[in-house]
């Protein structure tokens, strides 16, 4: 019986501490990683362009396999949508990675299909564009904020967590 009190005890002192929306925002950004680096280990395997597109609206990315590189998906083509966990957003943040965004969805040379933001995997696993999706917690006013950035020459992808306090970017998983 002490040792359930003290138990109790320590939950008390310590459930308050414990940032879940932290934890819940990281596992957002690194699951947006791992179907971007799904998408570009499929080109690499199948030899095909593999199509990402982001839907903002809808808070998902939708991947497509263009089988024949015709640069048109065809009904009979594979196609996933994989919507953002939790109820997390794209959203614009208080400044961006490298400078000041406008959008939640930056890129250079991105494409689009059915008028969202499309970024394509090739055979030789580069992509069509860099990129940088920024992803939030739910309006609130601890709103946490994440990015996600990939390199278009190597297709590399890292995630990133702001520190609102010093008004910039760390990488992801380092505190």
């Amino acid at each position: 019986m002490i040792v359930l009190v003290m138990i109790g005890v320590l939950m008390a002192i310590a459930a308050p501490r414990l940032d879940f929306t932290r934890y819940r925002v990281d596992a957002a950004v690194q699951n947006l990683r791992s179907v971007l680096m799904q998408a570009q280990r499929t080109a690499l395997l199948r030899q095909y362009d593999v199509v990402v597109s982001i839907d903002t609206a809808g808070h998902a990315l939708k991947t497509a396999e263009d089988v024949n590189n015709d640069g048109i998906i065809q009904p009979d083509e594979h196609k996933r949508t994989y919507t953002l966990n939790d109820g997390m957003t794209f959203a614009v943040p208080p400044t961006g990675l490298d400078s000041v965004v406008h959008s939640a969805v930056i890129g250079l040379q991105l494409g689009t299909m059915d008028g969202l933001p499309t970024i394509t995997f090739h055979r030789d696993g580069a992509a069509s564009s860099d990129l940088q999706l920024y992803i939030a917690t739910p309006d609130g006013p601890d709103r946490a904020y994440r990015a996600l950035r990939l390199i278009h020459g190597t297709g590399r992808t890292d995630w990133y967590r702001y520190d609102a306090g010093a008004n910039a970017w760390k990488i992801g998983g380092l505190q």
